[in-house]
């Protein structure tokens, strides 16, 4: 019989951990996919050496080999093709960390007034070279499948190409860089490319006429607005974050219309939350007037002919090119089909995807930036990453599920809402009422006052063909 052979394909690594043992991932994608022993079996046999048509493989074998080529996860080869060392399987002894969020230093080139890093006063700092490849060296041996990275402001880390060719080296998918944008040109994103990353870029813009007031410093809107244009013309999915205060409010159709004209393919709008510089900032805008200020914007954005994917707060969502999927976990999209119970976890989020602090700090996410919880969370310097994961004060904290903020919040326990809601978000619930296990505003006003169903029925008032998520569509 003639020989066969079969290779993983070059984007595609096994991987395994102690509640996932067995998985198969693609980096060009994000695609993570659980498989039984006899896939398994079949894919740790992908290795380009392994002879298909030996006695070793049985007719059910050779049927899931087909199926994966089928599925081009593996493809047919000449014998001797090897896969690299680093597609190989490798098993962690800690949970399933699917992505970190990554703030590699705590300096940045802006002042802006509502920073929740407190970069002008340079709270977190950097670390050296050597620090920052152990936390690098930590994620290989947990098995992180992918990296965002953000700061401060990420662009300034004289260490940012060594992190985005160690992530491509090892291939640790870097799924995002956030960045204010002042920094980029075409030689930079070159040397991204030449990493073999392909982020999108989230890049903040605060408004036309008053960006450079809002991020206090001069002379930046310029520079931002032709960092997006570079971006966008260099093939990168770009999509633009703005915060919204009193003081842009008035220049947001205006900011539309740039995003228009710049081909942007999502633009994020909200308030800040109540965190580092922001806190007791009197330009803060209620849920009542952001409503307001959401429907006008939204009807404008329908005359625009939806020129971009816009999302809202938690309020709406929807638009042409990116799928909802990308901005909303899909264990929560489930919660939104399903329902929240009880013996739901209180974020599956935050099970997945811990925020990295530049001083090493691990917190839940980055909506606990210095708070209480923040003092209790363990740090890298003196703990492994897999140690953490397995056992400790963040393990305990994302372990939580909504029974016990039930029990701590009797108006979330009587609530209608509940089901839908599952009592919001906790990191909001302590930034901005001052109590882990209260109520979360935004989302209380956003299902009390009924502002979904009124951004989806101003959405939906016309036809289209786009989409918009809320849990009624989806």
């Amino acid at each position: 019989m003639e020989e066969r052979y079969a290779r993983l394909k070059d984007n595609c690594i096994l991987r395994g951990w102690t509640d996932v043992p067995f998985a198969i991932s693609n980096q060009d994608t994000g695609l993570l996919k659980e498989v039984g022993k006899d896939t398994f079996y079949v894919l740790n046999s992908c290795d380009g050496n392994t002879n298909f048509n030996s006695p070793v493989f049985l007719p059910g074998h050779r049927k899931i080999l087909d199926r994966l080529i089928s599925q081009k996860l593996v493809e047919e080869c000449f014998q001797g093709s090897e896969i690299s060392s680093v597609q190989k399987y490798r098993k962690a002894d800690n949970p399933l960390i699917r992505e970190v969020h990554w703030a590699i230093t705590g300096n940045c080139n802006m002042n802006c007034h509502h920073c929740f890093m407190e970069s002008p006063q340079g709270k977190y700092g950097s670390q050296e070279w050597p620090v920052i490849e152990k936390f690098l060296e930590m994620f290989s041996r947990a098995n992180v499948l992918q990296v965002s990275l953000t700061g401060g402001e990420p662009f300034i880390s004289p260490d940012f190409l060594k992190i985005a060719d160690y992530l491509g080296k090892e291939k640790i998918r870097l799924t995002e860089i956030a960045t204010n944008g002042s920094l980029i040109n075409n030689e930079l994103l070159e040397k991204i490319k030449e990493s073999g990353a392909s982020p999108d870029l989230k890049i903040s813009f605060d408004g036309v006429g008053v960006h450079d007031k809002i991020r206090g410093t001069q002379g930046m809107e310029g520079k931002v607005i032709e960092g997006i244009r570079k971006a966008v013309n260099s093939g990168f999915t770009v999509s633009v974050s703005t915060t919204m205060e009193r003081d842009n409010i008035s220049s947001l159709k205006e900011t539309l219309r740039l995003m228009k004209d710049l081909k942007v393919n999502v633009w994020l709008l909200g308030r800040s939350q109540s965190l580092g510089n922001w806190r007791g900032n009197p330009n803060f805008i209620d849920s009542k007037e952001a409503s307001e200020i959401f429907s006008q914007l939204l009807e404008e954005w329908k005359k625009e002919g939806q020129p971009c994917f816009i999302l809202l707060e938690r309020f709406f969502a929807g638009g042409p090119f990116i799928e909802a999927k990308d901005y909303f976990g899909e264990k929560d999209r489930e919660h939104q089909k399903k329902g929240y119970t009880k013996d739901s976890y209180e974020c599956d989020s935050l099970r997945e995807k811990p925020f990295l602090l530049p001083d090493g700090t691990l917190i839940p996410c980055i909506g606990f930036t210095g708070t209480e919880i923040q003092k209790s969370m363990p740090n890298l310097l003196n703990q492994d990453l897999s140690d953490i994961w397995k056992e400790s004060s963040l393990r305990s904290f994302i372990d939580i599920k909504k029974e016990k903020v039930l029990e701590k919040n009797l108006e979330c326990q009587l609530c209608k809402f509940f089901e839908d809601c599952g009592a919001g978000c906790r990191a909001y619930a302590l930034s901005e009422e001052g109590n882990l296990f209260d109520r979360d505003p935004i989302a209380c006003e956003m299902y009390k006052e009924g502002y979904r169903k009124k951004f989806a029925e101003i959405f939906l008032g016309v036809e289209n063909n786009a989409k918009a998520f809320t849990k009624e569509s989806i």
